[in-house]
C-alpha cells in the first residue's frame, strides 16, 4: 500500500467543522445511527470500519465518510477502474484535538503500519487538516483518510478497497490501543 502524507493545517481554505452539520450522525453516541448512513447501509466494509472507529475501545470519532467509484483509461492499459472512500475523524480527548502534533505523529505511525503491506493497487492519502470544534468555539485539527483501491473490473477494485479499509481499521485501532495505554498512563 501507497501511503502520503499531507499537512493542510494550515491551509485556510481546508477547516472541518466537527459537528459538520446537522446531518451529523454521531456514531460514538447512537451506534444505531449507522442506518442513517447510506453509504454504510450499501458497504458493508465501510459499515465495520465506522462501528470499529467509533466503538468505545476506540480514540476516535468520524466527521465524515463518502464513496466513489469510477472508471478510468490508462494510456497503455486500457480502461481500470477505482473504488474510493474518504473518512475524517477527530479525537475523543478533546485536549488531543488542539495538538497538531497529535495529529502528524498519527499520521506517521499510520503510514509505517500500512506500508508494511506491498500491495501497488491500493494507495492512500492521510491528511492533516485544521478543524474547528463549535462546541469549544475553538480551532484545532482532524485527520482524514482517502483510500483508493484499482483494479480490471469494478468488482476488483471494490474488494481491494474493502481489504484496504479493513487494514486502516487495524492500524487505526492498534493506534487507539496505544494512545488509550498513554492517557491512562
Amino acid at each position: 500500500m501507497r501511503i502520503e502524507i499531507v499537512d493542510d493545517s494550515e491551509e485556510p481554505a481546508a477547516v472541518a467543522v466537527f459537528p459538520p452539520g446537522e446531518n451529523f450522525v454521531d456514531l460514538r453516541q447512537n451506534l444505531h445511527g449507522i442506518e442513517r448512513i447510506a453509504a454504510a447501509r450499501a458497504y458493508l466494509p465501510l459499515r465495520n470500519f465506522l462501528i470499529a472507529v467509533n466503538s468505545p475501545e476506540s480514540v476516535f470519532a468520524t466527521l465524515t465518510a463518502a464513496i466513489e467509484c469510477k472508471s478510468t483509461v490508462a494510456e497503455a492499459a486500457g480502461e481500470v477502474y477505482e473504488f474510493s472512500s474518504w473518512t475524517s475523524f477527530v479525537f475523543t480527548v478533546p485536549s488531543l484535538n488542539f495538538d497538531r502534533s497529535q495529529y502528524v505523529e498519527l499520521a506517521e505511525r499510520l503510514k509505517e503500519l500500512l506500508q508494511r503491506d506491498s500491495t501497488d493497487s491500493i494507495r492512500g492519502v492521510l491528511r492533516v487538516a485544521a478543524c474547528v470544534f463549535q462546541d469549544q468555539a475553538h480551532r484545532g485539527f482532524c485527520l482524514g483518510i482517502r483510500l483508493v483501491a484499482s483494479g480490471d473490473s469494478a468488482k476488483q477494485a471494490e474488494l481491494r478497497w474493502g481489504l484496504g479499509l479493513a487494514r486502516v481499521q487495524q492500524a487505526l485501532l492498534f493506534r487507539a490501543r496505544a494512545l488509550g495505554q498513554q492517557i491512562g498512563a
